[in-house]
């Protein structure tokens, strides 16, 4: 089966499990090896450390139901929450489309220009200045869109895939465009040091398959738990929303 699920990420050292370190998989890991519901996941995304999910997802296969299995793991996690559900088995990463927003503070921000600078990331491009991979960093981006709702900009990107840090290294790219800076295509040729955008502004929305999910009630003591600052209430009032 797999399990789509949301994380407040500002609270772990990023999502794949590490030794003494307090981890997104690590922390499902202990609870379905607990209950001795599964000894291995297989996940769709791994996200970087202080970067939240909405829709990321995880495959295992057990004998109880997904709403016993989601029940047992919504019950011994904290800042996780799992809320939907496929009985589709596939690994999966192979998803057809991955979708990510940046929220972005508007701090006198053109946004004109942001919009602008979006077009430059869209399509396929070599994005070895924007990744620390050193092959395969060739890749297209579907579409990347911008809106701004009050002094909130979203970016959402839409791709198959990407590279590691490689949304930060763009949107602080396009933050320093949209302040006047001036680039084009040559930015995939010429390296240049953007920085990165901080990471508790990007979230996984969604890992988007061919099939859908099946989501589950929200239980009041589970709302709770999700709900205990800024960042995990976002996530919530998405989880309310979509």
């Amino acid at each position: 089966m797999l399990l789509k699920f949301a994380y407040d990420g500002t609270y772990f050292y990023g999502y794949q499990r590490q030794e003494s370190l307090l981890t997104v998989e690590g922390e499902i890991l202990k609870v379905l090896r607990k209950f001795s519901i599964s000894e291995r996941i297989r996940s769709a995304s791994r996200t970087d450390r202080g970067v939240s999910a909405l829709g990321n997802v995880i495959w295992l296969k057990n004998s109880k139901t997904p709403e016993d299995t989601i029940g047992i793991l919504n019950s011994n996690l904290k800042h996780i929450y799992f809320h939907s559900y496929a009985l589709e088995d596939i690994n999966p990463r192979h998803a057809r489309q991955r979708w990510y927003r940046y929220h972005l503070i508007d701090f006198d921000v053109d946004y004109d220009r942001l919009k602008e600078s979006a077009k430059i990331f869209e399509g396929e491009h070599n994005f070895k200045n924007f990744t620390r991979a050193r092959k395969n960093t060739v890749l297209k981006i579907d579409s990347i869109g911008v809106n701004k709702f009050e002094n909130i900009i979203t970016i959402d990107f839409f791709a198959k895939y990407y590279l590691w840090n490689m949304l930060r290294r763009i949107v602080a790219a396009m933050e320093a465009y949209s302040l006047g800076m001036e680039f084009g295509e040559d930015v995939f040729e010429e390296r240049r040091n953007f920085g990165l955008a901080e990471p508790h502004g990007l979230i996984l929305m969604d890992v988007i398959y061919d099939f859908p999910f099946k989501r589950i009630r929200i239980k009041r003591k589970w709302r709770k738990k999700i709900g205990e600052n800024y960042l995990s209430s976002l996530i919530y009032y998405y989880l309310a929303v979509i």
